[in-house]
């Protein structure tokens, strides 16, 4: 926009001036004619028909596909992507957490997960929901808990029956000063390999056992892993799950480029530090702990059935049902980006037909007969050729 207002202006000081000049030199009808003609010639109107029109049937067209298009000029942006961010969590994986185990030290299993879902009570995460639906579910007696704090990425507390309680990842729990015994740490080690999610239950200073987690593969996953390696894109895997879960990941996913043991902010990191090295980054995510790499990224795309509230989605540049729409989009924005091209084209061409010829008129014998309704046919001849050439996008 701030460029088409610059042409316009920069052609309103150039009819200006050979207005002024015809003006005290020929009189006012030439001033008049000439400059009219020349400022019809020479504005920027072809140029703003070259892109908004072809974006919008663009917009109409993959809307079919079940795709919302939040910010038209992200699509721009698809055909240069060359890295794409994932998160581990509900985007490579099904989103169907269930518990698989439950490891507890020096008290039995129950009351294990009862403390944990007391502290889990409020919680809005995945995880900690699931901890509290089951415990509801096989009816145990929950304490009920005060001073809830739920740090995204990391875990939660709260205080159960006057005890503090944390429910979290290894690193933070350990951040913090926990004691988690060696029996407990190796077992810790032993569900990583297996690509379990591990959360630590701690009382006060002592960890009291592990609740291990797995959220199943999706088959679509590794067919769009696939896909993205033959279209000569990197994946930059983002995960809060600790580096021993690495050779299971390389394994089941084989990325190009894995970091883990990352917190939101950590994901955004990372993003950022790939497009200072000049990567043109997408993340696709679907979970509040990614809404920070979401915003930082050239291109961000929500995938359907996340936890982004309706509030957060202004940042996302797109809303896709699965993780193919992303290789259907891209395809459809090299399409748009040859027709965007082609149109520019168009409008230059309009200039370097129309514009001589008007400025021709400022000369007292002009070699060709110009009138500023021949500079308006043939903007409206240029308009119409580029509206028909941006048909070919629907």
């Amino acid at each position: 926009m701030k460029q088409i207002i610059a042409l316009f202006i920069l052609d309103l000081l150039i009819s200006g001036a050979v207005s002024a000049w015809l003006y005290f030199t020929r009189g006012l009808e030439a001033a008049l004619m000439t400059g009219l003609s020349i400022f019809i010639a020479l504005s920027p109107i072809c140029l703003i028909f070259a892109s908004p029109f072809a974006l919008f049937l663009t917009g109409r067209k993959i809307e079919k596909l079940g795709v919302k298009l939040n910010k038209p000029d992200a699509l721009k942006f698809l055909q240069d992507i060359n890295v794409i961010g994932l998160p581990y969590n509900r985007v490579l994986t099904n989103g169907e957490y269930y518990i698989t185990d439950l490891v507890p030290e020096g008290l039995n299993q129950p009351t294990l997960l009862a403390m944990a879902a007391g502290a889990e009570t409020d919680a809005e995460n995945v995880l900690g929901r699931l901890i509290y639906d089951t415990a509801k579910r096989r009816r145990l007696r929950l304490q009920p808990s005060i001073d809830f704090k739920e740090l995204p990425g990391r875990g939660v507390e709260a205080m159960v029956s006057g005890t503090a309680v944390r429910v979290g990842n290894f690193t933070w729990l350990e951040s913090l000063g926990v004691t988690i015994s060696a029996n407990l740490r190796t077992k810790i080690d032993q569900l990583h390999v297996k690509g379990k999610t591990v959360l630590v239950v701690a009382t006060g200073r002592a960890a009291r056992g592990l609740i291990a987690l797995k959220d199943d593969f999706n088959n679509e996953a590794m067919k769009f892993l696939g896909d993205l390696k033959r279209n000569g894109i990197e994946t930059l895997l983002l995960t809060a799950q600790p580096k021993k879960m690495t050779r299971w990941f390389m394994k089941n996913f084989e990325p190009d480029n894995v970091r883990t043991d990352l917190t939101p902010e950590g994901k955004a990191r990372e993003v950022q530090i790939l497009r200072a090295k000049g990567k043109i980054v997408a993340v696709i995510g679907n979970d509040l702990n990614d809404l920070p790499a979401l915003k930082n990224a050239d291109v961000s795309f929500l995938l359907e059935g996340g936890s982004l509230t309706p509030s957060n989605e202004n940042k996302i540049d797109f809303e896709i049902p699965t993780l193919e729409s992303f290789l259907s989009l891209r395809e459809t924005a090299a399409k748009i980006a040859k027709t965007l091209k082609t149109n520019r084209l168009i409008a230059l061409m309009s200039w370097i037909i129309l514009v001589p010829p008007a400025i021709m008129t400022a000369l007292e014998n002009s070699p060709i007969p110009w009138h500023p309704l021949a500079s308006l046919a043939g903007v409206i001849i240029f308009s119409v050729i580029i509206l028909v050439n941006s048909l070919r996008t629907s």
